[in-house]
């Protein structure tokens, strides 16, 4: 008898907002999966990086910069805002600056802190903002990470206790448009952590996820040799993050005629549910399928479904890593791994790091500061994962945090650093 691998249960709609914002699920060890068939003891054939235009290679849509700001950043960081989907507009906090020199305050409206990436991320904010001297004078987080309405409330409240500085991982990014401007008009910055807003009245400190997501599946495509069947499995429908992961997808699929979509699924940002929904489908295709790709975070599941359904794991675009699949990847070194890191701690202190920036006077140039995700590959690998970590560890994969918005590159994003 097949044992069941198992994960804790979320409610669905709570747990896919998380991994909206985040990208990250939290979860428990569970029995661990099988090598990959034959792949297990071989050495992975090397991908030659794809011809432009070809099965594999990376889409260049420009960005959306009508206005031609990201002419003002150094080529290799305007390069990151490939495929970002928000319109790049001048910082409404170009020209800001305190009237306070110290003893600044600040208010916090995040998320619950049920995911590992959201818990690090936040704790991280609340230790450099103290580190930094800032007086934390609320402190908000709805009960649920589905309720939209009461963190809402809470922003609002948040903006009564009238703080030098707001820091936000919003729930629902298009209510928080027109929380963004009442700040603005209250003449109170706000920092948009990890979750992008689109306004100029916030700055957005982010990841680029259509970018990540390309990436990750051009080199699963690519492995496959720009030809075969492959299984998409989505996130929840009609979320940002999930908007942003199809794009990503697609953009790298028009370049791959030969390259077809067998089937897709609903995984809810959950391990658990994605492997439930996977199984099911190789049920009814029982050969399986040459590759995954994926919305994120959702890699481990994914796998044990091939695992548990006795069937060698294809290639599985895992961006939004986590220990388990990046350690198992690494104990299969014939297995052809594409995926990103999450440096929660780093998130958030280059939020905080932002924050006072534009309190100091150091002028934003724009409104969506955008990193890239560190890509992982066999190339990397061994330099990011532990081969002592369980290979059903959820945890995220972390890497280097000096790979994230270092200070250095942070200086870029404005026009008067170490003012």
């Amino acid at each position: 008898m097949k044992k069941t691998t198992l994960f804790p249960g979320f409610p669905t709609v709570g747990a896919a907002i998380l991994g909206a914002g985040a990208l990250v699920l939290t979860g428990c060890s569970a029995s661990a999966p099988a090598a990959p068939g034959s792949s297990g003891g071989a050495t992975p054939a090397k991908v030659s990086p794809a011809a432009a235009g070809t099965c594999g290679s990376l889409p260049t849509d420009a960005a959306n910069d009508p206005n031609g700001l990201l002419s003002g950043l150094p080529k290799e960081i305007a390069a990151g805002y490939n495929l970002y989907p928000y319109e790049i507009r001048k910082s409404a906090w170009a020209d800001y600056k305190s009237k306070k020199t110290d003893g600044f305050t600040a208010a916090i409206v995040g998320m619950p802190p049920a995911s590992p990436f959201i818990a690090s991320m936040s704790a991280a904010i609340r230790t450099s903002l103290k580190a930094d001297g800032v007086k934390i004078v609320g402190d908000f987080a709805p009960d649920d990470p589905s309720n939209v309405p009461l963190q809402l409330q809470q922003f609002n409240e948040a903006l009564s206790l009238k703080p030098d500085v707001i820091i936000y991982t919003a729930i629902a990014p298009e209510p928080s448009v027109k929380l963004a401007k009442a700040a603005h008009e209250a003449g109170i910055p706000l920092i948009a952590a990890q979750v992008p807003i689109d306004s100029e009245y916030a700055v957005s400190v982010t990841r680029n996820t259509p970018l990540a997501i390309a990436q990750v599946t051009a080199g699963t495509v690519a492995a496959i040799g720009g030809k075969g069947n492959v299984l998409r499995v989505d996130g929840i429908p009609g979320i940002p993050v999930s908007t942003f992961a199809g794009m990503g997808i697609d953009a790298v699929l028009k370049n791959c005629p030969e390259v077809k979509v067998a089937g897709s699924v609903t995984g809810f940002f959950q391990p658990a549910t994605a492997q439930a929904e996977v199984q099911k489908f190789l049920a009814t295709h029982p050969a399986g399928v040459d590759a995954v790709l994926q919305a994120g975070t959702m890699g481990v599941g994914i796998r044990n479904a091939f695992v548990e359904s006795g069937l060698e794991v294809p290639p599985i675009a895992d961006d939004g890593s986590s220990h388990g699949f990046s350690s198992w990847a690494l104990a299969n070194p014939g297995y052809p791994y594409f995926g990103t890191t999450t440096p929660s701690v780093r998130t958030g202190e280059a939020v905080v790091d932002v924050a006072l920036r534009i309190l100091k006077g150091e002028g934003p140039k724009i409104n969506q500061i955008v990193e890239p995700s560190v890509i992982v590959s066999r190339e990397n690998l061994a330099k990011v994962a532990d081969p002592s970590w369980d290979h059903n560890d959820l945890t995220d994969l972390a890497g280097n945090p000096a790979d994230y918005l270092p200070t250095d590159r942070l200086n870029a994003f404005f026009s008067n650093p170490g003012a």
